[in-house]
C-alpha cells in the first residue's frame, strides 16, 4: 500500500516513479545521540478515492531523532530531519542531512536535500526541507528564506520558529518551494534517550597501533567536560596518525 502512495504522491506533478537516487542513508562516524520525538506533524495517507490527504502524526510514536556529532566540533548529521516523509512512504529509507553546530545551536541550510526520485521521463523530482508558515488555513513559504535551527538545552532540543507571527511548520518542499505538505510543527522537542544513546555510540577509528594523543570528555548532552565526571560520560580519543574514536565512560 505504501508503494501505491508513493505512486499517487508523484501523480502530483504528473510524474512516476521509476528509481530513487542515492543520497546519504547510511549513519556517518562519529559520536551519536538519540532522542525521542515529541510534538506534532503532518503526513500524508491516502484517501477512499485514491488521492492522497493529509492527516495528525503524533511524533511521540515515529521513529527516534538522531544527531551524529563529528570531532570538528562543528559538523553534525541529523536523520530523518522531517519524519513524516518516511512516516508516510515506507520506500523511503533513513536520510542523513549535514549541518553545523555553534554553541547550542544546530543550522542546516534552506532547501538542503532530503530526497531525489528519478521519472519515467528521465526527470529528476528533488524534494527539500524548509519552512512554511500557516494562517488563516493558508500555508506559504517564508519570505525571505530562512535556515533551520536547533536550540540545545541540556538533554532536549527544540525546533525553532523563524518568526511568532503565525504558526510554522518545517516541509517536505519543492524546487520552486512548492508545499509537499509532509511536515513537523515547530516548537516540536527531542529527548535524549540515554539508554539507547550510551548502546548506540560509535567510533570514528580503524585499526591501528597509533599513540593516544589527547583525551576529551562530553556529557551526554553535548557540554564539554574539563575531566570525566561520575556517570555515563562520551570519551573522545585522539591518536598520532589523525584518526580518533569516541567511546562510553563510566566512573563512579
Amino acid at each position: 500500500m505504501k508503494k501505491l502512495l508513493l505512486l499517487a504522491f508523484t501523480a502530483i506533478l504528473g510524474m512516476s516513479v521509476n528509481a530513487q537516487e542515492s543520497l546519504l542513508s547510511e549513519r556517518p562516524d562519529g559520536v551519536v545521540k538519540v532522542y525521542d520525538r515529541s510534538g506534532k506533524g503532518i503526513k500524508l495517507q491516502q484517501g477512499d478515492g485514491g488521492s492522497l490527504e493529509m492527516t495528525s502524526l503524533d511524533l511521540s510514536k515515529a521513529s527516534e531523532f538522531e544527531v551524529v556529532f563529528l570531532a570538528d566540533n562543528k559538523t553534525v548529521y541529523v536523520k530523518n530531519p522531517i519524519v513524516a516523509l518516511p512516516e508516510t512512504f515506507s520506500d523511503v529509507s533513513d536520510r542523513w542531512v549535514k549541518g553545523s553546530i555553534e554553541g547550542n545551536r544546530i543550522t542546516i541550510p534552506h532547501r538542503s536535500l532530503i530526497l531525489s526520485i528519478k521519472t519515467d521521463q528521465d526527470q529528476t523530482l528533488n524534494i527539500y526541507m524548509g519552512y512554511y508558515g500557516i494562517e488563516n488555513n493558508q500555508a506559504s513559504p517564508c519570505s525571505p528564506s530562512v535556515d533551520v535551527t536547533y536550540t540545545i538545552n541540556g538533554d532536549k532540543i527544540t525546533l525553532d520558529a523563524p518568526g511568532t507571527d503565525k504558526v510554522y511548520v518545517l516541509s517536505c518542499i519543492g524546487e520552486d518551494d512548492s508545499w509537499f505538505r509532509m511536515s513537523e510543527y515547530t516548537g516540536a522537542f527531542y529527548t535524549l534517550n540515554q539508554e539507547k544513546t550510551a548502546n548506540d555510540i560509535t567510533s570514528v577509528e580503524k585499526e591501528n597501533n597509533a599513540q593516544a594523543i589527547g583525551e576529551t570528555y562530553y556529557d551526554l548532552s553535548g557540554r564539554k567536560l574539563s575531566e570525566a565526571t561520575k556517570g555515563v560520560t562520551i570519551k573522545t580519543i585522539k591518536y598520532s596518525d589523525g584518526t580518533q574514536k569516541a567511546v562510553k565512560s563510566i566512573s563512579k
